[in-house]
């Protein structure tokens, strides 16, 4: 059995609410490092705003969270939230093979409910790229007495590349940005150290904390609608989530192209970000992991006839695809 409680250096409580009925409470789960700091603030702002009926704790695991933007999240005020950050340290640690891609905050998601076990036997996982559109009535909905998790699956592409090299049923791989967990079956069945023994066999995964989630949870999983975890990949200019359709719960900003890079710019993000602690702060000009990122604000930039800083981009652009 891993002691996860010794990943945690200190516990936070950021904001705080004295619920009316703590059985009615939703608990909700964000994992992020710096990097994804302002996104998960903006969609904790999401859920705040499309969830006034109901009761709300965040928990939020962070790696390498700077101060300024731990102020941030505690500048949040809402009537109807707690939210509570835990502080996971260097002692939390997965092969560096399944880090490469993805960083070791994605990972964190694995170890949350070992932690949380006595304070919710239902926890709502969320990426933080991911944005609420529409209210979680559906928690109460849905029966998880036989499931681990509830999730919805994956694009068409992934069942055909995951499913036969895990063997799993095809049209069941599930996308891992949104889940809905059992906590108490997901600590019988031990998948926390069933998950972290995976990532640090020495096997590479292609999607790490996800394939090993489909691995372990074997079919003790249902699949829900797209609704509640609409993958979506934006385009220059695109605004494509503002034609998701209308019983949309989660939008979930897939591939390396979010919303708060300045060619893939949405108009509903910006509506959250502007009622958040950061709506004054930089944001980052594109995905600096990511060529074609680059490229398009190159383009952005010649569109708009700023010529000079276009070139400049493109040089860039140039520089790190012929480096990688």
């Amino acid at each position: 059995m891993i002691e996860v409680d010794n990943f945690i250096t200190q516990k936070n409580e950021l904001l705080s609410c004295g619920f009316a009925c703590k059985q009615n409470v939703l608990h909700i789960l964000l994992c992020f490092d710096d990097n994804y700091a302002l996104s998960a603030g903006v969609d904790i702002i999401s859920v705040i705003e499309n969830n006034k009926r109901h009761q709300l704790h965040f928990h939020l695991f962070t790696h390498n969270l700077s101060e300024a933007n731990r102020k941030n999240i505690a500048k949040i005020k809402s009537d109807n939230s707690s939210i509570t950050e835990y502080v996971i340290n260097d002692q939390f640690s997965v092969d560096q093979k399944n880090t490469e891609q993805f960083p070791i905050a994605a990972c964190m998601r694995l170890i949350a409910p070992e932690i949380l076990k006595d304070i919710t036997a239902k926890l709502l996982y969320i990426d933080s790229d991911t944005l609420c559109i529409n209210s979680f009535d559906f928690i109460n909905e849905i029966n998880l007495d036989d499931a681990i998790v509830a999730a919805v699956a994956d694009e068409q592409y992934m069942q055909e590349s995951q499913c036969s090299k895990y063997d799993i049923v095809m049209g069941t791989y599930f996308n891992s940005g949104v889940m809905l967990i059992n906590i108490p079956l997901w600590c019988q069945e031990n998948i926390t150290t069933k998950t972290l023994t995976l990532l640090n066999s020495g096997e590479k995964y292609q999607y790490p904390d996800q394939d090993v989630l489909n691995i372990v949870i074997g079919e003790k999983r249902i699949i829900l609608g797209k609704q509640y975890n609409n993958l979506l990949a934006l385009s220059i200019n695109g605004n494509e989530d503002s034609n998701v359709p209308e019983n949309t719960t989660l939008i979930h900003y897939i591939t390396k192209n979010k919303p708060w890079h300045q060619p893939y710019r949405s108009k509903l993000f910006d509506f959250y970000l502007d009622k958040s602690p950061w709506k004054n702060a930089p944001l980052p000009l594109y995905s600096r992991k990511k060529t074609s990122s680059i490229r398009a604000y190159s383009r952005l930039m010649f569109k708009q006839k700023n010529y000079l800083s276009g070139i400049k981009h493109y040089c860039i652009y140039l520089k790190t695809k012929f480096i990688n």
